[in-house]
């Protein structure tokens, strides 16, 4: 029960009872005004005088007088006895009070937690309750040496059902997928809207490799049938990937990852339905102490921070370059950051990470400055990071100690992470973006977000996703949702940027549809500080 109700519910009780107590004097006070007036008014009348001895001489001799004094303590008792009725009453009030309220805030608790876990539109579990379920299975597959399958599911051709029937229509097509998928699945499995057009099934102690196919071929099962919309029978197609623990990731991101990306490959081979299991494998005992040696990797600066160039499609200029992270491990050599940033998260590290990053970022903005290149520098941050309560004061503090300006910075953020927790959000990008910090927003495209709250946000910039510039030169949608981002931005005087750019026909594509910044290895690969400056020599004499 809410603190500050009950006291006043508690008040109320006090101040009732002392209202009737109250009264009850004012009553017994009347009453022996009433008597002293009568015994006076009866002296005179029987003695011709009002001295003591008169008065109680009318007292003695007259019996109506009895009953008149004892009004008093009539009043006095009947004031006691209401006073303790409504104390009584006021407290089974507080307690019926308390109970119900107790029953509502636990109802509100329950349901905000719920929210927190399901994806409004189908009732599935969201993506990072999903992520959640899987990491603890995953644990439980490694104490017990058992397996643990997740599959990738995808519907093709999903934009076109919302370009040509409308969104509220596709709406109606995730929903009958999600009731199709529960049918389907196994009881034990979890199942999952990862986001936009994207399900995510999860085996826990898998008994054998076949049985996720298995699972695969019900779910094929249940996708063929025509899907009814609106009089007309929608033939619905879909892309699926499978992957296994241990042998393909040893922990839910990687899981999730190598599922998608063999779903990726399965969808780039075209059509229907079809299923396939990731060929990663992972050595998982030595990956498994990673996340232990993680926080010596941090404080022993093994981390080491690539540049990748961001070019100016029109004019080949360098604007700036995006900052990665690497691992350099003793042993084990060159670690992406796909194997260790997750566990940084489940670990409670990336905060500490995010730091070292920011610090190395803002020292190489400097170091290039005093160059004379005035370039900025991109870094990914994470929302539990930005929606830090000190995030803002030491990004502010590390560009002070380096003489920056804000203006030598762009913070890159997921669709996920601005949906994160959009007040807090909001209220650190727009302080961020008054000292001239920009943001980014990355992998656009991807993610399930609310245009009408980014439109809020102090964007500068949109990176359109690898997979859309990948595959653009081969599929026509991909080339329409590129096409379509890059409209956007500039509709919202935003800069749009196409990453993963691999090769000349896919620059000149980019160049022809208006794209603003380019980023890729035909590009720039990702380079160590010393050879991204030798890197920016030798272009400057390439295009001079």
């Amino acid at each position: 029960m809410d603190g500050s109700r009950r006291l006043r519910l508690l008040s109320l009780s006090r101040v009732l009872r002392s209202r009737v107590t109250r009264t009850a004097y004012y009553g017994l006070a009347i009453a022996v005004i009433a008597i002293l007036v009568a015994t006076v008014a009866n002296a005179f009348i029987q003695e011709g005088g009002a001295t003591i001895g008169k008065l109680w001489n009318a007292q003695l001799n007259n019996p109506t007088l009895w009953l008149l004094d004892a009004m008093p303590f009539v009043f006095l008792l009947w004031g006691q006895y209401v006073g303790l009725v409504v104390s009584t009453e006021a407290s089974a009030m507080v307690l019926d009070e308390t109970e119900t309220l107790r029953g509502d805030n636990a109802a509100l608790a329950a349901e905000a937690q719920r929210s927190q876990r399901i994806d409004s539109l189908t009732g599935l579990i969201n993506r990072s309750h999903f992520v959640d379920s899987l990491q603890a299975g995953i644990e439980s597959a490694y104490l017990n040496a058992t397996r643990v399958g997740v599959i990738v599911l995808d519907l093709d051709g999903f934009s076109e059902i919302n370009e040509h029937y409308g969104q509220a229509n596709g709406d109606r097509v995730l929903i009958a997928v999600a009731r199709r998928l529960e049918r389907v699945v196994p009881e034990s499995a979890t199942l999952s809207r990862l986001n936009a057009d994207r399900f995510g099934v999860a085996i826990m102690a898998l008994a054998s490799l076949c049985e996720l196919e298995r699972v695969a071929e019900r779910i094929r099962d249940a996708i063929i049938p025509p899907c009814p919309l609106d009089g007309m029978s929608l033939q619905l197609a879909a892309s699926a990937g499978g992957a296994y623990y241990p042998d393909n990731a040893i922990d839910a991101y990687g899981l999730i990852d190598a599922a998608s990306q063999t779903m990726y490959e399965v969808k780039s081979r075209g059509g229907d339905f079809s299923m396939a299991c990731s060929t990663r494998r992972v050595d998982g005992v030595a990956m498994h102490s990673l996340s232990a040696e993680l926080r010596r990797a941090i404080d022993d600066d093994e981390l080491v921070l690539y540049l990748q160039p961001l070019v100016d499609a029109s004019t080949s200029e360098v604007y700036g370059a995006e900052a990665l992270v690497r691992w350099q491990h003793p042993r084990r050599g060159l670690i992406m950051p796909g194997d260790f940033i997750p566990r940084a998260e489940r670990s409670g590290l990336i905060n500490d990470l995010t730091l070292w990053v920011l610090r190395r970022a803002v020292k190489y903005a400097g170091v290039l400055r005093r160059d004379g290149r005035d370039l900025r520098i991109s870094i990914n941050v994470s929302a539990r990071s930005i929606l830090r309560p000190d995030f803002a004061d030491t990004l502010e503090m590390l560009l002070a100690v380096q003489g920056l300006p804000g203006a030598a910075l762009t913070l890159e953020l997921t669709e996920d992470t601005l949906m994160a927790d959009q007040a807090r959000t909001l209220e650190v990008m727009t302080r961020l973006a008054g000292g001239g910090v920009q943001v980014s927003i990355d992998d656009f495209g991807t993610g399930y977000s609310q245009l009408s709250y980014l439109k809020r946000l102090p964007v500068a910039e949109i990176k359109i996703d690898r997979s859309f510039v990948q595959d653009m030169l081969e599929s026509d949608t991909d080339l329409s949702i590129v096409s379509a981002t890059i409209g956007l931005a500039h509709a919202l005087n935003l800069r749009a940027v196409g990453e993963g750019v691999e090769s000349a026909g896919q620059l000149d594509r980019l160049q022809e549809l208006g794209c603003d910044l380019t980023q890729g290895f035909y590009i720039g690969r990702p380079m160590p500080l010393e050879q991204f400056q030798q890197w920016l020599s030798d272009w400057d004499h390439k295009h001079a």
